[in-house]
């Protein structure tokens, strides 16, 4: 998937954008009364029922009552609400299927899988009630950058995600408790960012938080109304762009990368990065030296399901800015050659290649060598590219490419296709969908020597040396692979330890796979160790999974790892023992700002932030459908729960 859509993983999937579905809704400030909330949606007649069960069998059967697909199953489908169905189908990631339906066939549709009437109201019309409890009171402090802080995505320039001091020793982590829940609609695409003394985060319903990290009281909340998927990256500018000093980038779903002012929410500056109508970022963006750089990705593996669409026109790409005014200052696109008509399909509509090379992904900046890595998703067409599937290297100064390495030709790849009959447009080689999704790790093997870690979707994890133009030094299987399978979102490096989860959805021991915890070495990629996930506990409807595709969160002597089942766990770093395990779908939270309890969902793409004794956990993943009519919980986590 070049996007990682919004399935399990840089895949995509349909109706996957679920997620994507709150997201793309109208998008406005919560009421704070009970007595505002809409009245539950009346139940259809049996003559619209009808006519939105032919509609789904004929558009929406192929991929979501398909076993094993990366499209969510029909029964994850009806735990939303009729007017988040509607937002996907109309201003969400599934508009492409819902071509040529009127209003009154969308409405059929949602009303045929969730035996209610739209209200209209959009996707956020059955959020629960915000209170205004959870405001804080008094004057803000003043932002103070701290030695712990987890900014961004990755923690760190060289995207370790390893958390040297977390204020938490590893003996303890068995007795974290939640402290406090913070529930909010949309479901969790992004990951927390802690700075400051601030704990920031956005959400695919089109918002941005600056909590208190340690009551979770707000200090600002800035509705954008358009999603974001991107964690916050918090980083100083001229005081005549922000008063504050500093600045929150983030990147959204119309590929727009934009900057507020991170002590009061007030918007400075928005760029679009990708004119290209399918277009979106998904990667976190990453601040080195004034400048921004920014992945960019796509849903045109999606879109191209429409036999009349010209597939396939987009390419990924970085962009750099410049972080005080968002002026572009070079754009790189890995595969390097524009797309140009190349044939006709069946359905008499030009075809354009090549296309794909997506980058979902943050990118890893290596000052040293002044470059920035990056991996790739698979390519859209039958036009031959070595840009998709591989490790890329562009300077700094300029975004020139120094060099690429990679490691699946031929893996071109669209959603539907592989199941008889194709649509008009799928390419005739067809590939496994092994996108590169999780950050390159820039570690050191010490005496000056370094490495580039990566992994992969087909469930393989590598070396590369950057001093040799990516020469590739090893080579380990840790799982089975697939379009969802595989290392999904991020691994994670400690000092003596590469960590690599897999999910393996769909992928069955039998066949291979491997869900679960892996441990290697940076020099040889040798097998440390290696924890099976454990059988998936299931709380709640739809597709459940053991696999472990969320990224992974290190700390001295412990590993942080997520489940599509909703459990966080911990795992001892020398020997993979199990340390933790919590369950977020097991019992309902009363959140400190909602009046409704929430339970929590599937956790994916995201990993645990750490800091000050604390762990910050997402819980309600959009890809998979959130609990509750599409809302997430943000879980904060203690030692005792103090």
């Amino acid at each position: 998937m070049s996007k990682r859509w919004v399935w399990a993983s840089p895949a995509i999937a349909l109706a996957a954008m679920l997620g994507f579905a709150a997201m793309m809704g109208p998008v406005g400030l919560v009421r704070s009364h009970a007595a505002d909330a809409p009245g539950p949606p009346a139940p259809p007649s049996e003559q619209t029922i009808f006519l939105g069960q032919n509609l789904y069998a004929d558009r929406c059967s192929k991929c979501h009552d398909a076993e094993g697909g990366r499209a969510p199953p029909k029964a994850d489908l009806q735990t939303h609400t009729a007017d988040d169905i509607v937002a996907i189908l109309t201003t969400g990631p599934m508009q492409p299927m819902a071509k040529g339906m009127g209003a009154e066939d969308i409405a059929a549709v949602a009303s045929y899988l969730t035996g209610r009437t739209p209200t209209g109201a959009g996707a956020l019309a059955a959020a629960p009630t915000q209170t205004d409890h959870n405001m804080c009171t008094g004057r803000a402090p003043a932002i103070r950058p701290g030695r712990s802080d987890w900014n961004g995505w990755g923690r760190d320039l060289a995207n370790s995600r390893y958390q040297p001091h977390p204020g938490l020793k590893a003996a303890d982590v068995g007795r974290l408790k939640v402290k406090w829940a913070f529930a909010y609609p949309g479901g969790h695409s992004s990951q927390a960012t802690l700075f400051g003394g601030r704990l920031y985060f956005t959400t695919s319903s089109g918002r941005l938080y600056s909590l208190d990290p340690a009551t979770g009281c707000v200090w600002w909340r800035q509705d954008i109304n358009v999603a974001v998927r991107t964690s916050p990256v918090i980083a100083a500018v001229a005081k005549s762009v922000s008063p504050s000093g500093y600045a929150l980038f983030y990147g959204d779903s119309k590929a727009n990368a934009a900057a507020v002012d991170a002590a009061t929410g007030k918007p400075l500056w928005k760029t679009r990065v990708d004119t290209h109508p399918r277009a979106l970022i998904t990667g976190t963006p990453v601040f080195f030296k004034g400048r921004l750089y920014v992945p960019v990705s796509s849903l045109e593996e999606g879109a191209s399901m429409d036999k009349t669409y010209g597939c396939c026109t987009f390419r990924g790409s970085i962009a750099a800015l410049d972080a005080n005014s968002g002026k572009l200052i070079w754009q790189t696109h890995p595969i390097d050659k524009a797309p140009a008509p190349f044939k006709i399909n069946s359905a008499g509509t030009q075809m354009f290649g090549p296309a794909g090379g997506a980058i979902w992904m943050a990118p890893t900046i290596d000052p040293k060598r002044g470059l920035l890595y990056v991996g790739t998703g698979d390519s859209y067409t039958d036009v031959d590219t070595n840009g998709d599937d591989a490790v890329v290297a562009m300077r700094l100064s300029d975004g020139k490419v120094k060099w690429i390495n990679q490691v699946t030709k031929d893996d071109n790849f669209l959603v539907g296709c592989g199941r008889k009959p194709d649509p008009a447009n799928c390419p005739e080689t067809l590939g496994p969908d092994y996108d590169f999704g999780a950050s390159p790790i820039l570690q050191d093997l010490g005496h000056g020597r370094q490495i580039i870690l990566a992994g992969q979707k087909s469930g393989l994890t590598y070396g590369f040396d950057p001093d040799h133009g990516g020469k590739l030094v090893w080579t380990t299987r840790v799982g089975h692979g697939g379009a969802l399978g595989g290392v999904e979102w991020g691994m994670a490096a400690s000092p003596h330890a590469l960590f690599a989860a897999v999910s393996d959805v769909g992928a069955p021991p039998a066949k291979g796979g491997k869900p679960g915890l892996t441990a290697l070495s940076f020099d040889k990629g040798a097998v440390l160790w290696h924890v099976d996930a454990p059988a998936p506990v299931c709380h709640k409807p739809g597709r459940c999974s053991n696999g472990f595709s969320a990224a992974v969160t290190a700390i001295p002597g412990a590993v942080f790892s997520g489940a599509q089942d909703g459990h966080i766990r911990a795992f001892a770093a020398k020997d993979g023992a199990p340390l933790w395990d919590f369950d977020t779908t097991a019992q309902p939270f009363q959140p400190i700002n909602v009046d409704t309890p929430v339970n929590g969902g599937v956790i994916d793409a995201t990993g645990a932030t750490v800091d000050k004794g604390m762990v910050y956990v997402e819980s309600g993943y959009g890809g998979f459908g959130a609990a509750n009519g599409g809302m997430a919980v943000l879980l904060a986590f203690s030692v005792d729960g103090k």
